[in-house]
């Protein structure tokens, strides 16, 4: 038990360390009033007062719950003084993804308070194992990925600002039928001449709109001399979860003509991180993708005789 317990909080030490990007010093101390397990420090603010935590780890799950009880009259409560509570799975060797990070004034005035068969009065933490499910202590609750970025907050503010934890469920996305949508959303837009939006959200841009059932895509870019930019967003319901960024070089009309035509016909297949070609005439249009529809980049070339006169890059993915 006392080696998983300090492997335990060597693992919240890298954490820590990799999410502070090394600006913070974390260290066990010998001695601690408040029997706290680590100690955290701004690199090279050596008088400045640091935070520290009591490290209570939980390896067995009895009855979906988390139970932990303290004695009252042991317990020494501090403003800098925090009680972080970790499930460690023994058969994955981790730390579970949500802890929670709980102020010791806080759990003292708030922990369930009860008497032992000897007439000890005890300050008892109980949480369920289940995150999603709320209770008092719903709103302590971390990623344990962001505790360092959390803990150079606190520094900055001189405390933590926690914020209640969303556990909304994640929707799943038919991948199949979003391609299908984005490309039938292209080719009835910017590729087919679609007109513009009267008025756009962004000043001075253009914009460009396609519904259909739960899906809405939006393309809106602004264009100039010598650059065009803009950004792809699909929302299902009224959520993003999709969305693409890309940037290219000013056409001529009989440029965007075949640059269009070309998109009308590869709607399937170019800027989504495919390889893929089409001709026509002295024109030639070249996609050069790699990815998927999930994760993707690319970059689009036109040839005009075999000299490249046009050049966008884009990339993009799920949100």
């Amino acid at each position: 038990m006392e080696n998983i317990q300090e492997e335990i909080e060597n693992k919240i030490i890298d954490q820590i360390t990799i999410g502070a990007s090394g600006r913070l010093i974390t260290f066990k101390p010998e001695k601690s009033k408040r029997g706290a397990d680590l100690v955290i420090e701004r690199r090279g603010k050596y008088k400045e007062k640091g935070f520290s935590f009591k490290v209570t780890s939980f390896i067995e799950k009895k009855g979906g719950e988390f139970a932990k009880d303290f004695l009252q009259d042991d317990f020494k409560a501090d403003e800098n003084f925090y009680l972080l509570f970790v499930y460690f799975d023994e058969i994955k060797q981790k730390i579970n993804d949500y802890v929670w990070l709980i102020p010791s004034l806080y759990f003292r005035d708030s922990a369930d308070f009860m008497v032992s068969g000897d007439g000890k009065k005890i300050l008892r933490f109980k949480a369920s194992l289940d995150v999603k499910n709320r209770d008092k202590y719903s709103k302590y609750l971390i990623n344990i990925k962001e505790l360092g970025k959390l803990l150079i907050d606190a520094f900055e503010a001189g405390k933590f600002h926690f914020k209640e934890t969303g556990f909304e469920e994640k929707e799943t996305i038919n991948l199949e039928g979003l391609k299908e949508f984005i490309s039938e959303a292209r080719a009835n837009t910017y590729a087919s001449n679609a007109s513009f939006t009267d008025n756009p959200r962004l000043l001075a841009s253009l914009q460009l709109e396609f519904q259909k059932a739960d899906y809405f895509y939006r393309d809106i870019y602004f264009s100039a001399k010598k650059k065009f930019i803009g950004q792809e967003i699909v929302y299902k319901n009224n959520k993003p979860i999709w969305g693409m960024n890309y940037i290219g070089g000013a056409v001529d009309k009989n440029t965007e003509k075949f640059l269009k035509d070309s998109l009308l016909r590869l709607s399937r297949k170019c800027r989504f991180g495919e390889s893929c070609e089409f001709e026509k005439k002295e024109y030639k249009y070249q996609d050069t993708g790699q990815g998927n529809l999930e994760e993707f980049s690319g970059q689009e070339y036109i040839f005009l005789e075999g000299k490249n006169i046009y050049k966008l890059t884009y990339h993009g993915g799920l949100l």
